[in-house]
């Protein structure tokens, strides 16, 4: 929230277009259209994830621009019909972006477009909002401060309001 704050009232725009890029914008359109996704979204979950950095690997093995574990990226390739698939190609900026993407829409299909329960099951994992929502009833996580992990918390936070920049910049 402080980011878009700054960004709105400073005045520094430019900064701002610089600290919040449209790398990738050719894939992320493609892809974001593709699978009915609104790229600014999907920009906001990139800038989160890696800072557009795709050669990135986090502490937990998740890879990429989108920060995709080789797991999920076996089971999408699959899902997807890509044979002989392999982690390396998560570096890969055009796969990593059609898996973020696919796996992305796939969330909003599950959880009915609901962008918090999106997040959380794209930070989190689907299984664990599903618990949730068998714990606390269906209607649960309307907000981010409604989800118990508190880095998924920060994390929805994080992406909202990045999206929330990109959807002032451009």
């Amino acid at each position: 929230m402080i980011l878009f704050v700054l960004c709105v009232l400073s005045g520094i725009y430019a900064y701002c277009r610089i600290r919040f890029p449209l790398k990738y914008e050719e894939l992320v359109t493609k892809y974001a259209t593709e699978y009915q996704l609104d790229p600014y979204f999907v920009f906001a979950v990139i800038w989160t994830e890696s800072s557009f950095r795709s050669n990135v690997q986090s502490h937990a093995g998740a890879i990429g621009l989108m920060q995709i574990m080789p797991s999920t990226g076996e089971w999408i390739a699959e899902k997807i019909g890509l044979d002989e698939f392999n982690q390396e190609m998560l570096l890969d900026p055009e796969i990593n972006i059609r898996f973020g993407c696919w796996y992305l829409a796939y969330l909003s299909r599950l959880f009915e477009g609901n962008e918090v329960k999106i997040l959380a099951g794209y930070n989190a994992g689907p299984n664990n909002v599903k618990n949730w929502q068998e714990d606390w009833g269906e209607g649960h996580l309307p907000d981010a401060e409604d989800v118990p992990y508190s880095e998924t918390e920060e994390y929805i936070k994080r992406v909202n309001n990045a999206k929330k920049i990109y959807e002032w910049l451009y």
